[in-house]
């Protein structure tokens, strides 16, 4: 099992394809293999790089508060093991946080940023309450209450009820994804406590890169305006959204936001990004 030791823990990675690199950063309680049903169109053109965030997965949950610059520095510890001077940096929810973090803090280390289904973070965030009591009731629920019937819940907040009814392979990646390498109910609280004081709205407009805002117009766990306004923040920045999908659109159509992601890198690579917002059709 390969890791790498960052910033005092023990942290799992794995490699897929060759090319360019492209890190990958998952959110709350997911773990590498939640990427599976985006990985391999991604694997075909990059050299992608996924990697279980503190307190989840197969790296180490230390419990002890976590900050989202904590896990920014974890990725660029990572970067530096595997001789990776430069990324293009791909992060979902609590991820893309992070990959707003690394992109602050680490701007020679990012070649292009995408964020999907995000926030900036603090009271000017879109549903900055609603998120912030998701997070409390979470840390206020007893671990035994954590059971089928609220992850049966927790999916409905993530997938469409198309994909729910039907099964989808990709929601069973998903789902396997968590029962092979669950989270601990400490990393857990110690995640959605660094995504509770993460605040990057002053700073996004130091960020440098192109940047590429996604987000389904029903998510029901981050309100989707937040994409607007990351984008309408970032200097260089594109919005998609894609209309009827929740918090995992990334995973619930996988083939098509791998499409629109391999699209813009190539894009942002032949020549600069104007500020431009799109919507899918």
């Amino acid at each position: 099992m390969p890791t790498i030791e960052a910033n005092g823990i023990e942290l799992y990675y794995e490699e897929h394809g060759e090319g360019e690199p492209l890190l990958l950063i998952m959110g709350w309680g997911g773990n590498a293999a939640t990427w599976k049903p985006q990985i391999p169109g991604l694997a075909e053109r990059y050299r992608v790089i996924a990697f279980d965030n503190r307190g989840a997965g197969r790296t180490k949950a230390p419990d002890e508060p976590y900050t989202i610059p904590q896990m920014a520095g974890d990725a660029a510890v990572l970067l530096d093991e595997l001789r990776v001077p430069r990324a293009h940096v791909f992060g979902i929810s609590m991820g893309g946080m992070i990959a707003q973090e690394l992109a602050l803090r680490h701007p020679d280390r990012v070649d292009t940023l995408v964020l999907g289904c995000t926030s900036p973070g603090g009271r000017r965030a879109a549903g900055a309450r609603d998120l912030q009591k998701n997070i409390q009731d979470f840390e206020n629920t007893p671990e035994d209450d954590i059971d089928l019937k609220w992850f049966a819940g927790f999916l409905k907040r993530l997938w469409t009820d198309r994909a729910l009814a039907k099964s989808d392979p990709n929601l069973q990646d998903f789902v396997l994804s968590l029962i092979r390498y669950p989270p601990v109910k400490h990393g857990l609280r110690n995640q959605g406590e660094a995504i509770s004081r993460h605040d990057a709205y002053d700073r996004l407009q130091e960020v440098t890169q192109p940047a590429l805002v996604m987000t389904g117009d029903k998510d029901e766990l981050i309100d989707f305006e937040n994409s607007f306004i990351l984008a309408g923040r970032i200097p260089k920045a594109e919005l998609r959204i894609f209309p009827g999908l929740k918090h995992a659109f990334h995973l619930e159509q996988a083939d098509l936001a791998n499409s629109v992601i391999i699209e813009f890198i190539e894009r942002a690579k032949s020549r600069p990004l104007p500020i431009t917002q799109l919507r899918s059709a």
